[in-house]
Parts: C-alpha cells; structure tokens; sequence
C-alpha cells in the first residue's frame, strides 16, 4: 500500500526474512507429514530410506537435518527481490521549518536575559518616599509590587523554559516524531486529493446537466411525419384561424411601414452608425457597414412601445451570413430584446457592435490557431490577453521578438450635426511590435470586410522585410562603392507578398548576390548557392538585429567574395598567397584603416621576406598596399610569433574603384611594378635616413602617367661615401658632393627584380669624347665632355640599391681615372669595362698584354697574358695596384724591369731550371744563382746621378759556393771598364734600363763559357742554400716601391 513509513531497520530485509521463515516453516512441515504417512525403511520412489530419508542422501545428514541450507537462501533472495518490487514509493521527509535546538535555547536565554535588565532598570527606577507616616505604608506597598514583579517575570521565564524541558525530551525521539509529521501531512495529501476528486466529479455532473438531451420519442416522431398528426398527443379542441388573404397581409405590412416610419423618423434617437436603414416587409433593416445587418419590427401602435429583434445577419466575409437557428440565435434575440425594452436602439447597437467585433477577434484567432498547426506551425506563436489575439511571428530568430496585438480600441467619433454628441467608438486594432519596440505609423491594417489572419501576417512580415532591406541599402549607400555606383543595388519591393521581395547586390564586376528573406521562419536566403553564400547566410540567421547588422553582413561577404577573386587570379599568375600573416584586428584597423574588412597577403617568390603586398578589401574601395614586416625578438617567457606589420604604403592604382573593376593581367602587372617601384625607393630612403644621407623624392617633369615613380635626388658627402663603400678604400670618391637621380624604369618579366636608371657627374673630364663610351658597354652611357654617366641598375626587390649605386659610381671613377692614367701613359687599351682592363705596352715591335680584373668585393688584380715575362711580378704588381696611384707605378715599373725580366727569361730558357735559379726578393731587387759553376749575382734598382740604374754585385758565399776564379777575373775587368748601357762601379756593375739586358747577357755567357770548358765531373754539385748568402749593406739611392 503506497505511503507506508519504514522504520530505520529495514522493512523489506525483515519482510523478506519472514516470508523465507514462513516457506521454511511449510516445507519442513510438509516434509514432517511425509514422514507420519511412511513407515521407516520405507523406499520412496524405488529408493530405500533410513528414518524416511532417502539413503543417498543420509551421507549428508547430521543429527536429521541436512547440512546445506542453499535452498533455503535461494527462497529468501527469491522472495526480498519480489517484495522490493512490489512495496511503494517512501512518503517524503519534511524538513521545512525545521530548527536546531540548540537555536531555540540560545535566542530564550537571549530574551530571559535582556527581559531581566529591563526588570532591574524598571525596579531601579521606582522612587520611594521617607518611612514617616503614610509614606512609610506607600513604601511597603511599593516593596510588594517589586516582590510581584520579579516573581511574575521569574514565573513567566519558568514556563518558558519548563517548555524548553518538556521538547528537549520529546527532541530524544525526534526520529519517531518527524515519521509521524511526515505520516500526517501525507495523510492530509491524500484526504485533499480525495475532496478534489470528489468536487470534480460534482462540477463535472453539474456542467453536463445544462448540456444533457431528451431522448428521442421515435414513435411520436414517426407519427407525426407520416400521418400528419400523433394520436397520442392531447388534442385541446382548438379552433384553428381562418387564413389571411393576401390583400390583407399586404394592407397589414404596409401599416407597419408607415408605422415603423413615422416612429423611426419622428420617436426614436437613432445611433449615428445606424442611420443606414431601410424599411420594406414590415421590418426595418438597420446595415453597419463590414459589420452586420438587423431586422427590427414594431408588435403595437404605441410610440412608446419597443421594437423587437426579427434576424440578425453578418456582413463581413469569413463568417456565415445568417446566423443559424440555436442556443446562439436565441441568446442574441433575447439580449436584443431585452436591450431594446430598457435602452433602444443606442443599446442595441453597442451590444451587437462589440459581439461583432469580439466575434472577428475570434475568427482571426482561430485561423491563427489553424497557421500555427499547418505550414506556420513551429513558427508562430498565439496567445489569448483578455479579448486581443496576440501573434508572434518568426518565434526560432535570435534577438528581440516581433508581434502584433488584434483588439479593440476605441476612438472619438466625429460629429455630425449639433444633434449627435461624441461618443467612443470600439473598432478593431492593430498595434506591431517590431523588434521588441512599438512601430506606430504602418502602411497596412485589418481588413474588417475579409477577415484573413494569413494575409494580415504577410502584410506585416512584407512591411517588416522592406524594412530591413530599406535600412540595409540606406547603410551600404552611405559607402563609397555604392553612393559613387561603383557597385550595383536592386530592391524589390511588395506591400503583400513578402517572398516577391529581395535585395541583389553586386559584390565584384562578375558577382552578384541576391537576398530573401523566408516569410515563414525569417530566415535568410542568398541566392546563387555557393560555399561563400552558405557562410554568410549562417551569420546573417544568428543575427539578433538584422536591419541594423545586415549591411555589414553583406560588406563582410562582398570583401570576402572580392578577395577570393583577387586570389584566384593572382595564384594563376605565379603569386605567392602569405597565409602565415594572421595580424590582429586592431593591427588591420591600425594600418589600413578603420573601415578595412579583409586583407590578403601575397608575394612573388623572389621577393624579400621582409615585404609584402597587401590587398584590402572595404566599403570604400579595394586598396594594394606595399606592406613592410618586422621580426620579433625572441624571449624565453613568451611563445615564438610571426613576422608584425611595420609600416604600409598604398600603392597607386589607376583610379579610384580601379581594383573593384576586376583585375586582369594588366592591372596585376601594373600594380607588381608601382608596388616594386615603392618598395625600392622606400628601402632607399630608409638607407639614406639611417646612414644621414641629404635626399630628396621629386616628382619627374615631363610625366606620361598620372601615378609615375618619383625621382629620387641623392647627395652623397664624401665621408658617408667612404663609409658605406665595401670594398677597399680609395680616394677615388671624386663623385662625390655630386647630385645623384635614381629613377625606377619598371621590373624584369622573368625574375621581376627591379630596374633604377641612375644619373650621375664625375670629375674626370680629359678622355676623349667617345672613345670611353663605346669601350664600357650598353649598361652605361658616358658623356666624357660633362663627366656624366647614365647607368642601369638591378637589384632584388626589397633590397636597397644605394650601395650598388655608390660601388657602381666608385668603379667608373676608379675605370675613368685608369683610362685617364692610360691616356697619359700613352697605353694603348685594347678593351676597357667596368669588370677588366686590357692594355698593351710594346717593346721593340713585340707587344705584351696585361688584364686588370675588378671584382665587386676584392681589389684589383693583375694577370699577364701568355709569354709576357714580367708574369714572375705578378702578386707583387697586384699589390702596388690597390695602392694610390698603383696603376701608374704599375705602368712604370713595367717599362723599367722589362728589360731585366726579358734577359732572366732567356737565362732561365738556355740553362733550365736545374742549373739556375732566379729569386725575387721585392720588385727591384733580385738574385741570379748559378749551380755550375756556383756563384750568385745580385740585381737592385738604384738611383744613381738622377737616373734609375740597375747595380749587378756578387753575393759574398762560403768558399765552396764562390765563382769560379776565370768568372771572377772577367767579373774584375769587367768592373773596372764599361760597354754598351753599363759601366764598373766599385764593388759591381752599373747598368742603364735597357743595358741591363746586354750586361747580363755577358755575364751569362762568361758563365756557360767556363762551364763548357771545364770537367764535367770535376764540377761540384752545390744545392743552393739562400740560408747561407750575406746581404751587402749598400743602401745608399734605393728606391722602394712598395
């Protein structure tokens, strides 16, 4: 039985173990009369027993009871399981309102106490007289009252806390007395349900009462149907009338025209609504227009007499005209008459004017109810306040929600004449909730002639959908795009149908967008259908104020359809699309402006790192910008980040919505190059600026395109110039001081890197018009008059040019100032560029070639062609080179030791390798050694009566190296004399430049003259020891090149 209590044991453990015990109880007793009714020894079932117990199992049993009780416990599990099962569900604990104990004893300790000192400030307060006299008796009886006042408050707070006592012992079984709580207020639970389910079934018989029908009296029915009269009925014997004739029904209609004429112009105050009447049939039809149609009569003469209800008929589509013969026709005539006996036509009206109205507020209710269960359902929502139906439509949009109010409103009726007075008017209205705020002035209104709920909702979803889309395009034309008709807008408007409404939007030159709006649901529809359009849709539907978020749904989705356009076409020219720049929305706001909505980045692949080309896409205007990136500096506590936005510069276009006309291969190819060309002057200033360079960005005189690079005016001061040189230093900085222009000419097709003209002056004016123009190349021009040099440059993009300019500058000074030393040498160039020199110098009609190479991060080198014989001096000469004024001593130390180098060259050749041995210590001195017959010669340069003379002297050497004693006596005489070009000089020989050759010819032949002469194997084999050789200090008028 459900609401039994459980007591803290439990029940169903104790229930089950007493029902286990019972089925114990009865087997074992069963058991017992098996026994009685059996003879010991007994077989049961064929088997033998022993005391009644079958013998297999007799092993099994001690003192006559078996020792396994499974059975037994499979019972008890058995039957706990079905008793679980079956008991009811627990009665809840109450538990509200309860308090500790502890709780109530402190707040009555509480109260006993500050009662007490109010007691002894009371007490304490009391005066009292001297004790003379009577004052003596006022003061005892004053004692008393004391007395009896501390003994009531003593009494008083012993009751309370006798009360305190008497619950703290009834608090030791609180367990059993908060059963017996729960106990009672379910048994009041239950008493209660039982009176409701008895009063229901009272109200119930007593409404089905008035609603109950007699039973059909078939039989009587059938009689009368088919005889045309009942025999069982009473028949009173009455005379039946005679039949009017027509002339006097005719002549009685007619006296109730005139008489409902007469009264109804002359006696009765007819409503202003009712003046529409006419009077035909002995009736008088009162027509309120959309509303209804009334039939009155009169039943006597008297004026004074009311008139009484005939029909009653609507005149609004949606409802049936007459009113059928019932429960609601009878009603509406007796309220219509009773109306019309106590307040005449003016009650009349009122009544039936506002059961009219009630009953279209009814009909627009129940075809709202009829939406909302068909294709609206889940869509809108009814609901009944008072007698107005409210409708909220499009219930599954996020946001604020949208409605509208049918009900009656009342209004001031115009007056007449001086006779009518104003009175209120009741007539259904309209109020839409739009977005949870009032809209009070709508174009459309309750059609009172059709009632349609459904008309009326698309009516306001129509007005509610122009709406958005007004807002929408008054939003996007405040843009530049669209004001300027750049882009294209369409709207569609209808006051009726809200699925004839949309909103075509161009988004690029190719797309276009058009935008519905569902009238059903709310939702938004993009059409065509498209992964882009999808996204976008799904935004515009989670949006809780579509007419003021729209519009920047639909710029979101216009710079994201831009953009994708951009990338297509960009991906198939050979672009690089930077997905790894994810700058922050404030980084955008901040550098390309606040109205920005996308940016894409992209790169040519031979483009450097640090920059960018940027593609913006806004309201305004589809923007290229030149994006410059900056690294950021690592740190250990933060996580590693991209490359940051730096600095931007927009790049020009043709015209304004130039990007949003499309992009072809033109427009792309014109962007890359004004993008280059930006790129690489603002790497130039950034270089002149950081190295405080004077420079300056002018605008070209004569300009063929309006967005032409600006030149580029640069000043480099001789100590910057010097400074940023790489290569070796040089004096050579006589372009220096000068004015630079440095003019971007575009990019290379292939590798687009870009192309800078630079113009520049030198000093050097003194080569012949031409002739160094012609040897440079088609790189550079020359102008040898003026010392202008026009020149091309290509650098990387990204990378500045100024030092490519200045090392440029640097080696046509450097080429110029050795053509010119050239030219004054009287050397003849054979090829002359920025990379080499090649010259030739002659010697008795034989000509020798020499190339000067320059590299771009070395010195000069020089390297002799084949058979020159100076090519022994050649690092030495490379050295002097990248000297001041090196090629000038180059040259003339070429003239002066080629003499010299054509005789070793031919000792070498007559003797080998094997037999001599030339040592260059510097280029003016050397060391002839002979091996057989030993002896070593040395060979310097040296001033000598104003004129540079070779001195030959030989080397002092241990006694077994030195020259042979013929050698020696010849090298004696030849001391003391002279020849042709030379003469004797103590200790050695002097000879001229161009004697040095004969001389040494002598002395090589005096040598191969002893060698010839004397015995082979007689000749001793020295190895030529340096180590062992004494340098004459005889430095008097050497000179030192290097």
């Amino acid at each position: 039985m459900p609401g039994v209590l459980k007591d803290e044991k439990d029940e169903c453990w104790d229930a089950a173990q007493a029902a286990g015990l019972q089925v114990k109880a009865s087997n074992m007793a069963e058991h017992q009369a098996g026994r009685l009714e059996r003879e010991p020894g007994q077989a049961t079932n064929g088997q033998a027993t022993v005391n009644g117990i079958p013998e297999s199992t007799h092993s099994n049993l001690v003192n006559g009871l078996t020792t396994s009780t499974g059975l037994a416990q499979d019972n008890v599990s058995e039957s706990m399981a079905q008793l679980s099962r079956q008991l009811p569900p627990e009665i809840e604990h109450i538990t509200y309102g309860y308090l500790p104990m502890s709780t109530m004893i402190t707040r009555l300790a509480q109260e006993t106490f500050g009662e007490l000192n109010d007691v002894i400030s009371e007490l304490s307060d009391s005066k009292m007289s001297q004790p003379n006299g009577a004052a003596a008796a006022d003061n005892a009886h004053a004692h008393v009252d004391k007395k009896l006042r501390l003994l009531t408050f003593a009494q008083e707070r012993r009751a309370q806390f006798i009360k305190v006592l008497v619950l703290s012992q009834w608090s030791r079984h609180a367990d059993s007395m908060g059963r017996v709580i729960d106990l009672k207020v379910w048994l009041d639970g239950q008493r209660r349900l039982f009176n409701d389910a008895c009063n229901w079934m009272g109200e119930l018989k007593r409404i089905l009462g008035s609603e109950r029908m007699p039973n059909p009296d078939l039989k009587t029915a059938l009689e009368t149907l088919s005889l045309g009269k009942a025999p069982r009925l009473p028949d009173l014997n009455y005379l039946p009338p005679a039949p009017l004739p027509p002339s006097r029904i005719l002549k009685s209609l007619r006296s109730i025209n005139t008489q409902l004429s007469i009264r109804l112009h002359l006696h009765e105050n007819i409503p202003h609504f009712m003046k529409d009447f006419s009077i035909m049939d002995g009736r008088a039809t009162f027509r309120v227009p959309t509303e209804f149609e009334l039939d009155l009569s009169i039943a006597d003469e008297n004026p004074s007499s009311q008139l009484y209800f005939i029909d009653f008929r609507f005149l609004f589509a949606s409802a049936a005209a007459d009113v059928p013969h019932g429960r609601l026709r009878d009603d509406i005539e007796g309220r219509v008459n009773h109306l019309l006996g106590h307040g005449g036509l003016k009650e009349c009206y009122k009544f039936l004017h506002e059961f009219v109205l009630s009953h279209k507020i009814n009909l627009l209710r129940h075809q709202a109810y009829g939406m909302s269960q068909a294709k609206w359902s889940d869509h809108i929502k009814v609901e009944t306040v008072h007698r107005s139906c409210v409708i909220q439509y499009w219930i599954g949009r996020p946001g604020d929600k949208s409605w509208i109010v049918i009900g009656l409103r009342r209004r001031r009726a115009k007056r007449k004449s001086w006779l009518h007075k104003e009175e209120d008017d009741p007539h259904i209205g309209l109020r839409w909730f739009r977005a949870g705020k009032e809209v009070h002035d709508f174009p459309f209104s309750v059609n009172i002639e059709l009632l349609s709920t459904e008309k009326l909702l698309k009516e306001v979803i129509s007005a509610h959908t122009n709406f958005i889309f007004k807002e929408t395009v008054a939003t996007l034309k405040e843009s530049q795009l669209y004001s300027k008709k750049m882009l294209g807008l369409k709207r569609t408007r209808s006051a009726t149908e809200p699925i004839d409404i949309h909103l075509s939007v161009q988004l690029t030159r190719s797309q276009w967008c058009t935008l519905f709006q569902e009238p059903v649901s709310g939702r938004f529809a993009l059409l065509p259908p498209s992964a882009l359009h999808s996204r976008a849709e799904r935004e515009l539907n989670s949006l809780s104020g579509p007419d003021k978020e729209t519009s920047s749904r639909i710029a979101q989705l216009r710079a994201l359809a831009s953009l994708e356009e951009v990338e297509e076409t960009v991906r198939l020219h050979g672009w690089d699309i930077a997905k790894s720049i994810k700058p922050s929305q404030d980084n955008i706001k901040h550098h390309f402006g606040r109205e920005t909505l996308r940016v894409g980045f992209f790169r040519r692949a031979w483009w450097n790192t640090q920059w960018l080309l940027a593609f913006t896409a806004s309201l305004a205007d589809d923007v290229w910008w030149a994006v410059e990136l900056e690294n950021r500096p690592f740190k250990q506590d933060q996580p590693m980040l991209g490359p940051s936005i730096r600095a931007t510069y927009r790049v020009p276009a043709s015209g304004p919505g130039a990007a949003v006309k499309g992009l072809s291969i033109a427009d792309l190819s014109r962007i890359e190059r004004n993008a280059v060309g930006m790129i690489s002057q603002f790497t130039d200033c950034n270089e002149l600026f950081a190295h405080k360079i004077p420079h300056k960005l002018v605008k070209p005189r004569r300009s063929s395109s309006l967005h032409e690079m600006p030149m580029l005016l640069i000043k480099f001061p001789k100590q910057a110039a010097q400074g940023l040189l790489e290569s070796e230093k040089s004096d050579n900085t006589a372009w220096s001081n000068q004015n630079v222009r440095l003019s971007f000419m575009g990019i290379s097709a292939k590798t687009s890197p870009a192309n800078h003209l630079a113009i520049a002056r030198t000093g050097c004016r003194a080569l012949r018009p031409g002739t160094l123009g012609s040897l440079i190349g088609s790189s550079t021009t020359v102008d040898a008059k003026s010392g202008a040099f026009a020149f091309h440059l290509t650098t990387p993009v990204g990378q500045s040019t100024v030092p490519a300019i200045m090392d440029r500058l640097a080696r046509i000074e450097r080429l110029t100032t050795y053509a010119a030393t050239l030219q004054s040498l009287k050397s003849r160039p054979a090829n002359l560029s920025l990379d080499h020199i090649d010259f030739f110098y002659a010697k008795d009609e034989q000509a020798y070639g020499v190339t000067i190479s320059f590299a771009a991060d070395r010195p000069p080198r020089l390297s002799f062609h084949n058979g020159n014989p100076q090519l022994r001096v050649q690092d030495q000469l490379t050295t002097i080179l990248s000297k001041p004024d090196g090629l000038a001593r180059v040259i003339h130390y070429l003239q002066l030791s080629l003499p010299l180098m054509c005789a070793l060259a031919k000792i070498e050749a007559a003797h080998g390798n094997d037999q001599v041995a030339i040592m260059l210590r510097s280029p003016e001195w050397y060391c002839l050694r002979y091996r057989d017959p030993p002896g070593a010669f040395d060979i310097r340069l040296r001033r000598r009566r104003e004129e540079l003379m070779w001195f030959v002297q030989e080397i002092e050497l241990p006694d077994h190296e030195r020259l042979d004693p013929q050698v020696r006596d010849h090298l004696s005489e030849m001391i003391d004399g002279r020849g042709d070009g030379w003469e004797g000089v103590t200790p050695g020989i002097a000879a001229t430049v161009v004697g040095i050759e004969a001389l040494l010819e002598k002395i090589d032949g005096l040598v191969r003259h002893v060698r010839s002469s004397a015995d082979p194997l007689a000749t001793s084999r020295l190895e030529l020891s340096p180590q062992g050789t004494k340098r004459k200090a005889e430095d008097d008028g050497v000179i030192t090149l290097d």
